[in-house]
């Protein structure tokens, strides 16, 4: 039993040094443009906003965060985004009264998305965010001159300049598994 026990724990550290070995992060061109990963609609969604104009054209949107499964695996059971984490935008327009609704709005055509990725190009702990339109096959950074960096660091507090207050999905996860019980061993 005790030789049973045992090589279930050696399999179980190898599939875990496995899993982590198997996340790469992000993948770039020689141009430095980021390919876009496929399937980043399966991604955890983190949080929604609705009306929310960070964006900076005014517009009215309805927007959709995802971050990529192996970093949201890794945030909810260290609390910490690890180097290669990817948070995706998605802009869409808001549609009114699409049938059966007598009201409300729903997500229309997608108008932006962008890639916030702690890729620490600028040094430790930084994050680059990258620009690519509906079927691009690559982005492109976000010069470092634009506001969006000014505001995710003057904004985000201490949450590695991810603004944790609208993902609070990510919170409410990372919170369940920091109370669980330890594992026995």
């Amino acid at each position: 039993m005790k030789r049973l026990l045992m090589t279930c724990a050696a399999v179980a550290g190898c599939a875990s040094l496995l899993a982590a070995a198997a996340f790469a992060g992000p993948t770039f061109d020689d141009q430095g443009r980021i390919l876009i990963p496929e399937n980043m609609d399966r991604w955890p969604t983190v949080g929604t906003t609705y009306a929310l104009q960070y964006e900076g054209d005014g517009g009215v949107t309805l927007n959709t965060v995802r971050l990529d499964p192996e970093s949201y695996d890794a945030y909810v059971a260290t609390g910490a985004f690890p180097v290669g984490a990817m948070l995706q935008l998605e802009v869409r327009l808001p549609v009114e009264e699409i049938a059966p609704a007598k009201g409300g709005k729903t997500q229309g055509a997608i108008i932006g998305r962008s890639l916030h990725v702690k890729d620490e190009k600028a040094g430790p702990g930084t994050w680059t965010f990258y620009g690519f339109g509906a079927g691009s096959t690559t982005g492109n950074p976000v010069p470092r001159s634009q506001a969006c960096y000014a505001c995710h660091d003057e904004h985000a507090g201490t949450s590695d300049t991810v603004f944790m207050q609208f993902y609070p999905t990510l919170a409410e996860a990372r919170a369940i598994a920091a109370s669980a019980p330890a594992p026995v061993k």
